[in-house]
């Protein structure tokens, strides 16, 4: 099973049990939680197959979790970019991405930020985030690359 399908089969699977009766954080640490487990379960087997192998010079498909997927929504007005890259930078995350676009005067925006160097935990970073947005009249969402990516897949 490909690490993207496990990640996304966790989370459906825990989303199903608890969805409404605990926050999006705490699920996403149990999912994380478990997928280490599995991985480090995993890298510990030995490999026969090469087919199923990990590959340890190649990044995982799934994303990193070392980065995260930053969404913006909202009205247009100036303000919007500036303030999420001041609070970007003052936890030292590196935008690696960023596309953002306005469409008569709807403000939409996706970052992609390194985290790795992060004075906060990631938990924290979405926290300031989601107040700054509060502050600036937008929505923005933020989730780490890899979660987003088995969450998101087509």
């Amino acid at each position: 099973m490909a690490n993207e399908d496990l990640i996304y089969r966790i989370t459906r699977t825990v989303y199903d049990r608890v969805g409404s009766v605990t926050d999006e954080q705490t699920i996403e640490q149990l999912v994380t939680d478990i997928y280490r487990e599995v991985q480090t379960d995993r890298s510990s087997q030995s490999w026969s197959n090469p087919e199923v192998a990990p590959n340890p010079a190649s990044p995982t498909r799934e994303g990193s979790s070392d980065r995260v997927v930053i969404s913006v929504f909202g009205l247009d007005h100036p303000g919007i970019v500036a303030g999420v890259a001041q609070i970007l930078a003052e936890a030292s995350c590196s935008i690696v991405d960023i596309n953002q676009t306005v469409v008569q005067g709807k403000f939409a925006m996706v970052i992609i930020a390194d985290t790795l160097r992060a004075r906060e935990s990631t938990a924290e970073l979405k926290d300031r985030l989601r107040s700054e947005g509060e502050a600036l009249g937008v929505r923005i969402y933020a989730q780490r690359e890899d979660l987003f990516n088995a969450m998101h897949r087509v």
